[in-house]
């Protein structure tokens, strides 16, 4: 019973989020504005994601090496 209150409670406060983004009417809307750093710095995450992606096994031995020494 406890948990499914719960759950009630945590589906209202994410179905708000939904609900605030979909279906009101947005307050400001004026277009978003990025520095040259903030570009920058957005291309070299979002290609690392594409690259990992694509290709995750260099990440993957390396995650495995440092598993091993720390055992």
């Amino acid at each position: 019973m406890i948990a499914v209150i719960f759950s009630l409670i945590g589906a209202f406060y994410y179905l708000r989020i939904v609900k605030l983004m979909y279906f009101d009417a947005p307050q400001d809307t004026a277009p978003l504005r990025a520095s040259g750093d903030v570009r920058a710095v957005l291309s070299v995450n979002g290609l690392a994601v594409i690259i990992l992606g694509i290709a995750p096994q260099p990440l993957m031995v390396l995650c495995i090496e440092a598993v091993r020494a720390s055992i």
